[in-house]
């Protein structure tokens, strides 16, 4: 794993880590406990965070830029498993692993800031604090119920349906009006995460256009002029 370079967190990523899902129920002691063991680090564009396989000792807060979760089949092809944004937690599972290791590769798709929390002290945490276990196991219930939505939608549904559904992920929840949004990770990156060809990601795209649904602005740039035209023509 990455060496640590940046010292321990510095006091304006408190806020990032205070939204965590992780946090809740931790006592205020707890969690100045817990901020001053978190370490930072820093990732250039493609610099590797973790290996498949590798002891895990650490998860990870992504504080800016972006990282790329993925596995490499037998044949040496790359399968992504997921993309971290800034204030996305990734690889808490390996918490309860009895010989944890990490199950997948992470790398930086560019520039990016990541804040390392020790498993041992998190898991020390948990011992103390029950409410902060409750809502730990919620959490990750709700993964997992996302990746059997992702299964359904990767091998049942076609290629329209998957470009729609990644769009409307990027929209605030309930935002009805026309916004524009940037595509947070090269297309081609995008198209992998939703098992297609980039060129096929692509064309839907083109085609999502021609339909008015979406305006492409050159670039990763996208208008959508009608939120919720998009969301019902998820089910057209």
């Amino acid at each position: 794993m990455v060496a640590p370079d940046g010292g321990a967190a510095r006091p304006e990523m408190h806020d990032v880590l205070e939204r965590q899902y992780f946090l809740a129920g931790l006592s205020e002691a707890q969690r100045e406990r817990l901020f001053a063991a978190a370490v930072e680090l820093s990732l250039a564009p493609g610099q590797t965070l973790f290996h498949q396989g590798e002891p895990a000792g650490a998860f990870f807060v992504v504080t800016a830029g972006r990282v790329k979760l993925y596995r490499l089949s037998l044949q040496g092809d790359e399968k992504i498993m997921g993309l971290a944004g800034a204030h996305d937690s990734f690889a808490e599972g390996v918490l309860f692993m009895p010989e944890p290791r990490y199950p997948v590769n992470a790398q930086a798709l560019e520039a990016s800031r990541v804040v390392a929390i020790a498993c041992a002290d998190y898991r020390q945490m948990l011992q103390e604090s029950f409410d902060t276990c409750v809502s730990v196991m919620g959490k990750l219930t709700a993964r997992i119920q996302g990746l059997l939505d992702e299964v359904e939608s990767l091998t049942l549904r076609d290629s329209r349906y998957r470009v729609i559904n990644y769009l409307i992920e990027l929209l605030p929840s309930q935002n009805t009006a026309a916004l524009r949004l940037r595509l947070p990770a090269p297309k081609s990156v995008i198209a992998a995460r939703l098992s297609i060809r980039a060129e096929t990601f692509s064309r839907t795209l083109r085609l999502l256009a021609e339909e008015e649904l979406i305006v492409l602005r050159g670039g990763r740039a996208i208008e959508v002029p009608d939120p919720r035209r998009l969301r019902r023509a998820l089910y057209a």
